[in-house]
């Protein structure tokens, strides 16, 4: 096995590094089962969500301690679970096998075995300790590295990946110093940020959209390319190209992310956790964590059928401009 090299490892979802170590009992605990059977609830209500061929349960599945890791198949044959029908709704028994951790520490993250893609999530008691802190489930942190897995088995973005690709704290340290750069990026999320209707349950418990938040798409998006192409004239081509890799990678992980919160735990949460503060400019790289989602959104509205054929080999407001100019 090999771990994914340092900037590699840098892009593929690594911002989760927590220190600390516990022990884990032999095989897999009963928690951790139960956060799998989570995610295939959802996978039953979510599918792919419209990226062609995404199942998080088709990658294996890491519980790491920070000193072993279980590594859980739950690709069906031998897997534990069945989301995609490969066993005719069946579930069968688990494939398990422990090893060294893959990554010191604790961390929410991709490693590359080979060919193959893993999802590395902490083991769930650890996480349990942690969840009042960031307020997230573990399946959720699943469904985001999953993508991640996804991203780069279907479509091989970090494989792909320009040289010029700057590492989140470089690039961090070339933007969020400059005023400008800050005031155009917050009018961007400001911009990007009226697609996010708000909405309330009617007697039926159908959602409605609040009418405050339902400019039209394409007003939205023209205001935005237009503040965007001001922005991105101020900056060099390797930032410009990494803030368009950062919402590509993680925008989209986040967006998937966010609907299974919104599925597990409601409107709410999703609210509270995403729509809240998606239009809210951050230090460092969750910013584009929001942008991209928002820009996902966008996208929704203006062609739902976009992700169908969405190949995560050009930046998003490439192809919002696109419709728009159609």
């Amino acid at each position: 096995m090999k771990k994914l090299g340092l900037t590699l490892y840098m892009i593929a979802g690594a911002g989760l590094i927590l220190s600390g170590f516990a022990t884990q009992e032999k095989g897999l605990k009963e928690n951790n089962r139960q956060v799998l059977e989570k995610v295939e609830d959802d996978i039953t209500e979510l599918g792919d969500m419209g990226f062609k061929g995404y199942c998080p349960l088709d990658y294996k599945i890491a519980f790491s301690n920070g000193e072993k890791d279980m590594l859980v198949d739950c690709t069906g044959g031998d897997g534990v679970f069945d989301a995609a029908g490969k066993n005719g709704g069946e579930k069968v028994t688990y494939d398990i096998s422990e090893r060294s951790a893959a990554f010191e520490g604790l961390v929410g993250s991709v490693y590359q075995d080979g060919d193959e893609f893993q999802v590395v999530v902490p083991d769930y008691d650890i996480w349990l300790s942690l969840e009042t802190m960031n307020d997230q489930a573990l399946s959720a942190v699943i469904w985001h590295e999953g993508f991640h897995a996804y991203q780069n088995t279907h479509h091989h973005i970090a494989e792909n990946v320009s040289s010029e690709i700057l590492g989140e704290t470089e690039l961090a340290e070339r933007v969020d110093g400059d005023a400008k750069l800050k005031q155009l990026f917050t009018k961007e999320l400001e911009v990007l940020g009226k697609v996010t209707a708000k909405s309330e349950e009617t007697e039926n418990e159908e959602i409605v959209e609040n009418a405050e938040n339902t400019s039209d798409a394409r007003e939205i998006a023209l205001e935005y390319i237009s503040v965007k192409n001001e922005r991105d004239a101020l900056l060099d081509e390797a930032v410009k190209a990494s803030e368009d890799f950062y919402d590509m990678m993680e925008g989209t992980a986040f967006y998937v992310e966010s609907h299974a919160v919104r599925y597990e735990n409601g409107d709410a949460a999703y609210q509270k956790n995403y729509l809240d503060v998606a239009s809210r400019y951050v230090d460092g790289g969750a910013k584009y964590y929001r942008r991209g989602m928002l820009e996902c959104m966008l996208l929704d509205e203006l062609d739902p059928e976009w992700k169908t054929s969405y190949e995560f080999d050009r930046p998003l407001d490439e192809v919002i401009a696109e419709l728009v100019a159609e």
